[in-house]
């Protein structure tokens, strides 16, 4: 097979790559002293980036469909990855009502920052296995 008829394979952190600058940005605001307002304001364009991320990845035509077109034994791994989307929007959606209500204690702003973070990066971290999982080739040998 030529290599231009070859698949072109995903960089392994390209559903990620998007995400990171909120991320640092939401955990930055994390590690201060904890003003709702900047949360809110940084949560607004990560918000953005993990909708596209989303885009992204799910769907016929997302990156997750390529995928298990190419690599079927992992089906149920994209089908968690999804799920976990989902608990992702939720512990967003769940940070910025916090963030934008009623005198917000700093605890509950701190806790749910936690969360999201350590929630993205553990989607991220699965991100790249599932990338690895689906395109690269041990090919034996010593």
């Amino acid at each position: 097979m030529s290599v231009s008829s070859q698949s072109t394979v995903p960089h392994p952190n390209a559903c990620t790559v998007a995400l990171s600058p909120g991320v640092r940005a939401l955990a930055a605001e994390a590690l201060r002293p904890t003003d709702p307002v900047a949360v809110a304001a940084v949560l607004e364009p990560l918000r953005a980036a993990f909708a596209d991320h989303r885009a992204a990845t799910e769907g016929a035509h997302g990156l997750y469909a390529d995928l298990v077109q190419d690599a079927p034994r992992l089906a149920r791994t994209v089908d968690g990855l999804v799920a976990e989307h989902v608990f992702i929007d939720a512990a967003l959606a769940k940070l910025a009502v916090i963030a934008t209500g009623k005198d917000p204690t700093e605890e509950a702003i701190l806790e749910g920052a936690r969360l999201v973070l350590d929630d993205l990066v553990r989607h991220g971290r699965h991100d790249a296995d599932l990338m690895h999982a689906a395109y690269c080739v041990d090919l034996g040998g010593e």
